[in-house]
């Protein structure tokens, strides 16, 4: 191969005769005369190999010079057009901050205008929500206190029906040791119809005990029938609360995407007319376009 470094072309001329007294050469260093000889090579080929480089270095240097200029000169023209550059580019992105901004504090305050109406509208249907409590409440308590007042009836009757049978011993206790003293048969006589009375008192007393079972079994199927229809109220109401706000959270995620969807377009329609304004082919759709931006 000939080199077309013209500088060059004395070292390559010689590369032919080095190669040939030089390459796979194996020298006698162990001795003085081969150890003389490979000394005497490495020095010529040495030789060549220093001057190749400073020859290098020499015809290097000019066009070293030249492209630290063409670099400097660069540098000085492009920190000029920076300085012309960079406070445009400064207006460009203040503005677009700041309609970016104002994007923002649109969807923001319609967020928080959506955000007040949940609000307000969770604050009624608690406030629903609570009448409907305290009603459910006031008719628990009513029915407490029929039961209680039912209860105090029914031990009323009873102490009555005790004192009255109380009243009925003593009088026949009376009687009977009256019978004891006049005579052992008016006493047969008088127990006779005592165990009569008797009787008759204990079937009053279980008649009596049986219309307060059946009266409190009474009560209490119907305290039962309203803590049912109480229990089903509650889980109506917590079914249609859930449904509500399963609903409510739906339309507003679809209003938000609404929102994003318009904004999203109005963003496309004012990048196809900075992009495609001042070609003539797009002037119609250009043209509608703006005419709509203009009505919003």
């Amino acid at each position: 191969m000939t080199t077309e470094i013209i500088e060059y072309s004395k070292t390559e001329a010689a590369l032919s005769d080095l190669a040939q007294r030089y390459k796979g050469v194996i020298f006698d260093v162990t001795t003085r005369e081969g150890m003389q000889t490979a000394i005497k090579g490495r020095a010529e080929l040495r030789t060549y190999r220093v001057n190749l480089e400073k020859t290098r270095v020499e015809i290097k240097a000019p066009a070293l010079k030249r492209t630290q200029q063409i670099d400097s000169e660069a540098r000085r023209i492009t920190a000029e057009l920076l300085a012309l550059e960079t406070p445009i580019d400064e207006q460009i992105k203040k503005e677009e901050k700041r309609k970016e901004d104002e994007k923002n504090a649109a969807i923001r305050a319609e967020q928080e205008k959506i955000a007040a109406e949940e609000r307000a509208k969770k604050e009624a249907e608690e406030k629903r929500m609570a009448e409907e409590r305290a009603e459910i409440a006031r008719k628990q308590a009513e029915i407490v206190a029929a039961e209680k007042a039912a209860r105090e009836k029914i031990e009323a009757e009873e102490r009555a029906a005790r004192a009255r049978i109380e009243e009925q011993e003593r009088a026949a206790r009376l009687e009977r040791e009256e019978a004891d003293r006049k005579a052992r048969l008016e006493r047969e006589r008088l127990e006779a119809e005592y165990k009569a009375k008797e009787d008759a008192a204990r079937a009053a007393r279980i008649a009596e005990e049986n219309r307060i079972r059946e009266e409190q079994a009474k009560i209490d199927a119907e305290r039962r029938a309203v803590e049912e229809a109480a229990r089903k109220q509650r889980e109506e109401v917590e079914a249609k609360e859930r449904a509500d706000r399963l609903a409510q959270e739906e339309k507003q995620r679809a209003k938000m995407r609404e929102q994003a969807e318009l904004m999203d377009g109005m963003d496309m329609l004012q990048e196809f007319v900075r992009r495609f304004g001042k070609r003539d082919e797009f002037k119609f759709v250009v043209d509608a376009i703006n005419k709509y931006l203009r009505k919003l």
